[in-house]
């Protein structure tokens, strides 16, 4: 009965509002990738009054808060597109969606995410957290990296990595294409905005550290 009280009170909102789920689903990823664009071009109207690294810290619980909203709800989007998760677990939804597909789809849904995962990671390993989480923009001493994997080959592998993730769905998603496929879109749209913002709007930070690291 808990479980089916949350489908209800969302489907709820969604009703009250006059919008799909899938707008419900997308709404806090959407305002968390509105306020990536604002901090990288006016950083000064995010926790100004913040030691740089406190800032940092701000900027990453917002980050992840996106995460933990959209598949905190993607259960439930699965209920209103598929019956036949209604049935499950509200936790269980997204595995069983997964395992509801033919093995071949499962499989390269699964290596898309293993690949989009192990990306994500190197690209932490390789610059550190306060530098994705746009710590040069907080002041946060950052060095200028490119001569380490995955940053030898692109400028953006943890966006990559990302979009490998999220492209992952589509294979997770094989009954229900239109659906899945909307929201693999909404996510390369932001995602590929956010590339678009961070490599040509707002450079003096980055040419700040590309010209203090030639000079080693």
């Amino acid at each position: 009965r808990k479980m089916a009280t949350i489908d209800d009170r969302l489907n709820d909102i969604c009703g009250q509002a006059g919008v799909p789920p899938v707008a419900l689903l997308m709404f806090w990823p959407c305002v968390v990738h509105f306020m990536y664009a604002l901090v990288w071009v006016k950083p000064g109207v995010f926790f100004p009054s913040s030691a740089p690294m406190a800032r940092v810290w701000h900027f990453r619980n917002m980050a992840y808060s996106k995460q933990v909203w959209f598949y905190g709800l993607l259960p439930w989007y699965l209920g209103t597109v598929a019956a036949a998760r209604l049935s499950e677990p509200y936790y269980w939804r997204i595995f069983g969606q997964m395992l509801a597909q033919p093995p071949h789809l499962l499989a390269i849904g699964l290596a898309m995410a293993g690949l989009g995962v192990f990306l994500e990671i190197a690209s932490f390993n390789a610059i550190g957290e306060a530098a994705i989480l746009y710590g040069c923009k907080f002041g946060v001493e950052i060095e200028w990296v490119d001569s380490k994997f995955p940053y030898t080959w692109t400028n953006h592998p943890q966006h990559i990595g990302v979009a490998l993730v999220y492209g992952s769905l589509f294979f997770f998603g094989s009954d229900m294409l239109s659906e899945m496929g909307t929201l693999v879109m909404w996510w390369f749209f932001l995602y590929g905005f956010q590339t678009v913002v961070e490599g040509y709007l707002a450079q003096d930070e980055h040419e700040a550290l590309k010209a203090k690291a030639k000079k080693k």
